[in-house]
């Protein structure tokens, strides 16, 4: 009776764990990424959108970003790297109650031929991490 006793708090201690690790804030909010010469707004568009692999070094590039279980105000981080150097960092917020679309940007005139990378951070979590080529 006593050890049927003590497994019963520590089954709860262990349940409630893993609930509390799976609502942090760390957990992944996003849902769908395309990275493109054009810029999306919504769900529908991002999911009838090819995602390419090469880009042209000329023409800006957006990454639409479409977040789930995302309260509005919330801040997101976009990170474009070329070749590993950090071209850009834009910090954006939700402006929709728990989800919607976020689209950052990459102007032309940072990028050069190479590898693209982009990401989005939350905090000190890395929530996606894409790479692309730029011809």
């Amino acid at each position: 009776m006593k050890l049927r006793n003590l497994f019963l708090p520590l089954i709860t201690v262990v349940l409630m764990a893993s609930i509390f690790a799976g609502c942090s804030a760390g957990s992944n909010t996003v849902e769908t990424c395309v990275i493109s010469n054009e810029q999306y707004t919504d769900k529908a568009g991002l999911e009838s959108a090819k995602q390419q692999q090469s880009f042209e070094a000329d023409k800006d590039i957006f990454a639409s970003v479409y977040f789930i279980e995302s309260p509005k105000g919330m801040e997101y981080t976009g990170k474009w790297y070329v070749d590993g150097t950090e071209v850009k960092t834009e910090q954006k917020e939700m402006t929709t109650d728990t989800h919607g679309v976020i689209a950052f940007s990459l102007e032309a005139d940072k990028l050069k031929t190479g590898v693209l990378r982009f990401e989005i951070v939350y905090g000190d979590d890395v929530l996606l991490s894409k790479e692309l080529t730029v011809q």
